[in-house]
């Protein structure tokens, strides 16, 4: 199956600063690809640099096969990336439902004269009925939960064919998380690209098809979210062993530790939450 979005020896950073080094991953249709580190691993510019907000010192990121080198962030986004940056980023003094029109001006021109706007409000509400109800309200107005529900339904206004997410459990109620992760499922029956970057493990390998993880900014893992030694290469890099571990022989690592809950049974828990 060919990428929707791949990146190859990706370096960027701030200014002088490089934060990221050599991160190397693709994202499928229909996939979650998941995107795991401790904080300062490179995470967040990653995404930025995808989005092109970052400039990208040394090599390639592509849509659909395309070449995005040089391609401004506006130019991305209608080429299809939607970008819900971490922190719950919506017009706080606009409605709902200005936000998400607000949103739809990313679309491509094709897409603009194939659907209009009343066909899209539709959608979103129909995929987010707790905004539905709230769409003359002020975002500022919105509980956490619902202004991360906004944001996201807002990068979806575009209709991106590639979704990159960060951090979207941060700062959510418990009793919001599961509701956040069966959101986060659909849009991989939708047939979207996902790349979701979390600090949250567990809440991450339910959603995960795959995962990469990256540690001061380089690659120190990747493979199958079912795969043996995922958990273990993600506890070396929170714990800053994962670059030793990279050093090392060939990729391994212990077994998932006996008694711990599987993919399935985290994807129950936070359901039932």
């Amino acid at each position: 199956m060919s990428a929707a979005l791949e990146v190859l020896d990706l370096a960027t950073g701030y200014g002088d600063l490089r934060a990221v080094l050599d991160v190397n991953l693709r994202v499928e249709t229909g996939t979650i690809t998941v995107l795991l580190g401790r904080n300062g691993a490179g995470k967040t510019t990653t995404l930025r640099a995808i989005a092109g907000l970052n400039p990208t010192s040394s090599g390639r990121i592509s849509l659909h096969g395309t070449d995005l080198a040089g391609m401004p962030a506006h130019q991305r986004a209608r080429r299809g990336i939607g970008y819900v940056q971490e922190g719950k980023r919506v017009f706080k003094s606009r409605t709902v439902e200005e936000n998400l029109l607000l949103g739809m001006y990313a679309r491509p021109a094709s897409n603009r004269a194939r659907a209009d706007a009343s066909d899209l409000l539709d959608a979103a509400y129909t995929q987010f009925p707790i905004l539905a109800s709230r769409r003359r309200t002020p975002a500022a107005q919105l509980s956490g939960g619902q202004q991360q529900m906004l944001a996201i339904a807002q990068a979806l206004a575009a209709e991106p064919t590639v979704l990159l997410l960060d951090e979207p459990s941060a700062g959510l109620a418990p009793s919001v998380v599961g509701e956040m992760l069966a959101t986060i499922a659909q849009l991989r029956e939708r047939g979207l690209a996902v790349l979701l970057v979390e600090q949250a493990m567990e809440f991450a390998l339910a959603l995960a098809d795959r995962v990469v993880v990256i540690d001061l900014g380089r690659q120190v893992y990747a493979g199958a979210a079912d795969e043996a030694d995922v958990r273990q290469a993600v506890r070396d890099a929170y714990l800053g062993l994962a670059q030793a571990a990279a050093v090392a022989a060939s990729p391994g690592g212990s077994p998932v530790e006996s008694g711990e809950p599987t993919r399935a049974g985290w994807l129950r828990k936070w359901r039932r939450s």
